[in-house]
């Protein structure tokens, strides 16, 4: 079951791209009946009543990144901006989801590209240079980051002269980054970055429930969740729903960066996340370091595989997964841990109620379902669920 969301009464969509560009599909819905849709999607998923959708604030100008495409007509237009489908290209000159500054990069970008012969790189036939632009900022620090990927043919490589142009034209962004993206047959993907500028690194601020400020660090390749604001309201309203004691032991599964455990470390005794990716692990002991977290760590791995060998007992889990889910694995070996709480986080509540289903087969009441609207004026929703402990299960 997906979130169509309808048009009762439209608006002026404020985006003069709105129609042809894939970034947001509802700009001409009131904002208000978009929320008011998100909610009753969830409230019909999980048959029940629901906690009001927080709203983002701001809903306009939010995201803190973007990845704008290259692409080139057979008669050399260049075209830069987001996708519009079947692999054509929006040619941005604005963007209501962005800061100002992401479009003054793009214009210069694109003002560097015209004066070239650098041609857009061609999937189909592996051919051309210029695949994508990705713009990152720390909305409450102001640090901004540019990463180029490019192809990863040595034929299509570019010139040093070239790299230096484009590093000029980025005047005022802290970090700049050059990435090849390599693809050959049967191998798979694989991404070589250069730094051009800077750290190869911004930071942000999240404020926690408690009033305390955490810094976290931001790779060119790091995971951050796209609205800043918002993610400080879902982390908030996740831990409060939960509240967790002093004494508590918390298990954050497919942790990430550690951003939730980190917000968690300051109100439990001891956090232990679970992550497969080791650039995210690395990026969570980076960020432990820089907010001086002594009572937490990071276990690489698969979560399924972990969690069936662990020898640690948590009384609470954090889970917030993949779109898929947790799977099959993972969901056994929570369901032997048996925590008293479990906050369940996703960006896909399909899986999510299916998966909270099993769980209060097998033993849990849910307690509260929040929905978070982290994505205004697109189809796409966070929502948390409590569930807790209510019997011993059995099987």
């Amino acid at each position: 079951m997906k979130l169509q969301i309808s048009c009762e009464e439209a608006v002026v969509p404020p985006c003069p791209h709105f129609g042809f560009c894939g970034g947001c599909k509802y700009q001409h819905v009131a904002y208000d009946e978009q929320l008011a849709q998100k909610q009753t999607y969830i409230a019909t998923l999980f048959n029940r009543e629901v906690s009001d959708i927080v709203a983002s604030e701001p809903f306009w100008r939010y995201r803190n990144k973007m990845e704008f495409s290259f692409s080139q007509a057979r008669s050399g237009e260049k075209f830069l901006g987001l996708m519009r489908g079947r692999g054509r290209v929006e040619n941005l000159e604005s963007c209501w989801l962005t800061s100002f500054w992401f479009m003054e990069a793009l214009s210069f970008v694109r003002q560097w590209w015209e004066s070239t012969n650098i041609r857009a790189y061609y999937p189909p036939k592996d051919e051309g240079t210029l695949r994508t632009l990705t713009l990152r900022e720390g909305v409450y620090t102001g640090e901004k980051m540019a990463i180029l990927t490019i192809s990863g043919r040595n034929e299509y490589a570019l010139s040093q002269k070239e790299v230096e142009e484009f590093k000029e034209t980025l005047q005022g962004v802290d970090t700049v980054v050059l990435r090849k993206q390599i693809i050959a047959k049967k191998c798979p993907t694989r991404f070589e970055q250069t730094l051009l500028k800077g750290e190869g690194r911004i930071r942000e601020n999240l404020h926690g429930q408690d009033g305390r400020v955490w810094t976290f660090s931001i790779r060119s390749d790091s995971f951050f969740q796209p609205n800043t604001r918002s993610a400080e309201t879902l982390y908030q309203l996740a831990l409060e729903s939960a509240k967790l004691d002093p004494n508590d032991c918390v298990l954050d599964l497919y942790c990430g960066t550690g951003t939730l455990g980190i917000f968690a470390s300051s109100l439990v005794k001891e956090v232990i996340g679970i992550e497969l990716n080791s650039d995210a692990v690395a990026d969570a002991k980076y960020n432990f370091e820089l907010n001086g977290v002594q009572n937490m760590r990071v276990i690489e791995g698969d979560v399924g595989e972990v969690l069936g060998e662990l020898d640690f007992s948590a009384n609470v889990v954090i889970v917030d997964p993949p779109r898929v889910g947790l799977g099959k694995e993972a969901l056994k070996h929570l369901m032997e841990l048996y925590p008293s709480k479990i906050i369940y986080i996703s960006c896909n509540p399909v899986t999510q109620t299916a998966e909270c289903n099993t769980l209060c087969e097998r033993g849990y009441d849910i307690v509260s379902i929040q929905p978070v609207d982290q994505f205004p004026h697109t189809p796409h929703i966070e929502n948390i669920v409590l569930l807790t402990r209510v019997i011993r299960a059995i099987g």
